[in-house]
């Protein structure tokens, strides 16, 4: 495969994990201030203040776990595509000279 080719699909490779990323922030940051709004009404009510910050951390942590889930899959996802695109570019291997595994 050209080295030109390699660069574009690396690139492309580079641009769509790069959206994902700034889309689950962007999601994430909306998320939490929709979220934020009723919680912020029901701890002025005093004798439910306490238990609704709690549910308010639960929901926070879920939703940071969810989105960071995301942003994980999609670096590792990046990672594999652009290895198997390296690999590509090395072009094929002779049986007496195989490439280490990554």
């Amino acid at each position: 495969m050209e080295k030109r080719t390699i660069r574009r699909l690396r690139g492309a490779v580079e641009l769509v994990t790069d959206a994902i990323e700034a889309a689950a922030t962007q999601a994430q940051r909306v998320h939490e201030d929709f979220a934020r709004r009723p919680y912020g009404v029901l701890e002025r009510i005093g004798p439910i203040a306490g238990p609704v910050r709690a549910i308010e951390g639960l929901h926070s942590a879920v939703m940071e776990t969810a989105y960071g889930s995301v942003r994980i899959l999609n670096a590792a996802a990046g990672a594999v595509v652009t290895t198997a695109i390296d690999r590509l570019g090395a072009g094929p291997t002779r049986p007496g000279n195989a490439r280490p595994r990554v």
